[in-house]
């Protein structure tokens, strides 16, 4: 992808939306479960589904439904069936988008004021994907301040719709609700950071959770996510040996180097999948590393009904994590990302609209049979136009407020950034330079720091050398060099890292 990993602003109709939670909720999570919820993944690979219980002295998992997915199943008939035979309890459902599917982007913000927070990620999404705004939905959770307590870190959340529509029509044609839809990245931070409570704070934890087909990877410090990234190596790679997985991990690790600012991981814990947490695999990543590793099984303190033991079977341990729900059970409360695709918002606001109604409607049917004909229509009439400008007007009220914010901060930002660096003309400036047969995985351009970095493919290593050579020779970059780790690869192209200085120039 061009711009590498992309990174909760609510907005109306066929927008945004998602929940704003301003506390510094990394900090702030604390074992909250609730007294019962039902949990519910469904990735490529397979149909997740747990009924969790939980009080004081821990959760429980009490029902559980583990279905591998393939191309023929239709998964609003697996849930009915699932719900039918193993009599989950009818609760909304807490579901959760794979992170895979989902681009997440790590910002820090100059501000601690909730309303021009929500304004400044307003304007960073269009910048953190290559979608167009039609097509996509977008949250973001607080999850720390940094800076002396004047900057915020949030996590950026950004999702196709096509995703989420997918997963409310299947809950729906399946006769469920919706409670909340977030993304795993969520479930985890909050496993991870709840494993790690007793830890001392100024250690720095990474966490690889492998699920069956990607490994999310994070990095905790002071009990804040600082890194997260998602690598594209699952248990179903395991077979062919550690050397992939280690692979990407390590390329990884250097690209979270400047985050680290020279600090060194004080432990890696390896979660999820047991095919990755065999001990050839932890002694293979801790030579590479040079860091103690620790596989940790995320189940072993989660107490388990005997039908929930039965469904979660050997095989399904092998083969995937359930990190993220288990992480979502122990602090339901404390998940701030809900995407909700337009079409349902719309219905429930008039399904509500409708029930909110219902009393002055029936009021309304007395008087028409009481008074006449006349005096009938026109009450509808007024009634029905009274609906229509309501509608209108809570339509309209928060968009108008929105954009009044965001004109704000536009033109306060813009007198603030130094126009020549800004990525609509350093894009084209880098297209440009890109020699036939190149080709780029993925661009960061760090405006603040001054610096960028990218990665690709190339059919000659000259070809490389004449990427270097055609930006250094472009007005906006200095100091290109290769970052190292040219290597070809199976399909006999050479991959390629380079980074480099932005140095601005003259507005064309």
């Amino acid at each position: 992808m061009l711009y590498g990993e992309s990174a909760n602003a609510t907005e109306f109709g066929d927008c945004i939306m998602a929940k704003k939670n301003m506390a510094d909720d990394s900090s702030a999570i604390r074992y909250k479960p609730r007294a019962n919820v039902v949990l519910l993944e469904v990735s490529s690979d397979w149909i997740k589904l747990l009924e969790v219980v939980g009080d004081r002295s821990g959760i429980r998992i009490t029902k559980a439904y583990l279905e591998h997915v393939d191309a023929e199943m239709v998964v609003s008939e697996s849930l009915r069936t699932a719900f039918k035979q193993h009599k989950f309890s009818n609760v909304p459902l807490l579901c959760s988008i794979p992170r895979q599917l989902v681009n997440v982007r790590l910002l820090e913000l100059p501000s601690v004021d909730a309303a021009e927070i929500a304004d400044m990620v307003a304007l960073q999404v269009s910048r953190q994907t290559p979608y167009s705004m039609q097509e996509i939905l977008s949250g973001f959770k607080l999850i720390g301040h940094t800076r002396q307590g004047t900057y915020t870190r949030v996590l950026l959340a950004i999702v196709q719709r096509t995703a989420v529509r997918t997963r409310y029509y299947a809950v729906e044609d399946a006769g469920l609700t919706v409670g909340q839809m977030g993304v795993s990245s969520e479930g985890v931070m909050s496993w991870l950071l709840h494993h790690t409570h007793s830890e001392p704070p100024e250690k720095v934890f990474l966490s690889l959770d492998v699920d069956s087909y990607f490994t999310h990877m994070l990095v905790t410090r002071h009990r804040k996510v600082i890194y997260t990234k998602s690598l594209l190596w699952g248990a179903k790679q395991a077979e062919a040996g550690p050397e992939g997985f280690v692979g990407r991990v390590q390329e990884a690790v250097r690209s979270c180097e400047d985050t680290l600012q020279g600090q060194n991981f004080d432990l890696v814990l390896v979660s999820g999948a047991r095919v990755a947490r065999q001990p050839d695999m932890l002694e293979a990543l801790e030579a590479c590393l040079q860091v103690p590793c620790q596989g940790v099984d995320v189940l072993a303190d989660v107490r388990m009904a005997p039908e929930a033991e039965a469904a979660i079977t050997e095989r399904v341990k092998d083969a995937m994590s359930l990190t993220g729900l288990v992480g979502m059970a122990l602090t339901p409360s404390a998940l701030s990302l809900h995407f909700v695709p337009d079409v349902y918002a719309m219905r429930q606001r008039l399904l509500e609209m409708g029930r909110n109604w219902a009393g002055v409607i029936s009021g309304l049917a007395v008087l028409l049979v009481a008074g006449s004909l006349y005096f009938s229509v026109g009450t509808s009439r007024r009634v029905q136009r009274l609906r229509e400008l309501q509608v209108e007007t809570a339509l309209l009220a928060d968009p108008v407020k929105q954009v009044e914010r965001r004109v704000a901060v536009i033109r306060a930002t813009r007198s603030r950034q130094e126009v020549q660096v800004m990525p609509e003309f350093l894009l084209p400036v880098l297209h440009a330079a890109v020699p036939q047969g190149v080709f780029l995985d993925s661009l960061d351009l760090q405006i603040e720091n001054g610096r960028f970095a990218l990665s690709g493919s190339a059919p000659q290593r000259r070809d490389i050398r004449e990427l270097i050579r055609l930006l250094e020779e472009a007005r906006y970059f200095a100091g290109v060099e290769e970052a190292g780790g040219t290597a070809m690869d199976n399909t006999q192209r050479f991959r390629f890292q380079i980074n480099g200085d932005i140095v601005g120039g003259v507005q064309p």
